[in-house]
């Protein structure tokens, strides 16, 4: 398992706003609930402004496996014990990471879908100017609002 690239604190920051779920046999790895975001109905800027098509809450639960992992290794007796803890983090780690990449591909096509949408551009057009585009989301909007206007 490679090291988690961010801290501790910003992660656990992130997971803060999370509510915490109970158990459920179908998805024992996820120890929060994904956060809530906004409707179709709601314009695109707002729900970009208020982080609707930010990086996935399951991605910050992946990386804090590791350090809970660390935790649990360090109350371990013996190397079997350390050795269900890593397989059984590992395992919630990975499954994390796939529900990550699941929601990461849908928000970017739903993202990619109301930018065509709304400035009536096609998606090879967009994928370019993303591709070149330095700068957050909101910056992005409103450069192709900029661009479209133009």
């Amino acid at each position: 398992m490679s090291l988690p690239k961010l801290s501790r604190e910003f992660l656990e920051e992130q997971l803060s706003k999370l509510t915490p779920v109970s158990y459920n046999q179908y998805y024992w790895h996820r120890r929060y609930k994904s956060r809530e975001v906004l409707s179709n109905k709601y314009p695109l800027y707002e729900r970009i402004a208020r982080g609707d098509f930010d990086v996935s809450d399951y991605y910050y639960q992946a990386e804090y496996e590791y350090y809970l992992m660390q935790d649990k290794l360090k109350l371990c007796k013996n190397a079997d014990q350390e050795h269900e803890v890593r397989c059984l983090f590992m395992e919630r780690r990975r499954k994390l990471i796939e529900d990550f990449e699941k929601e990461e591909t849908t928000t970017l096509k739903k993202l990619k879908s109301e930018f065509c949408k709304i400035f009536k551009i096609n998606v090879t057009a967009l994928e370019t100017i993303m591709n070149e585009f330095d700068g957050n989301l909101v910056d992005l909007y409103n450069h192709i609002k900029k661009l479209n206007n133009g």
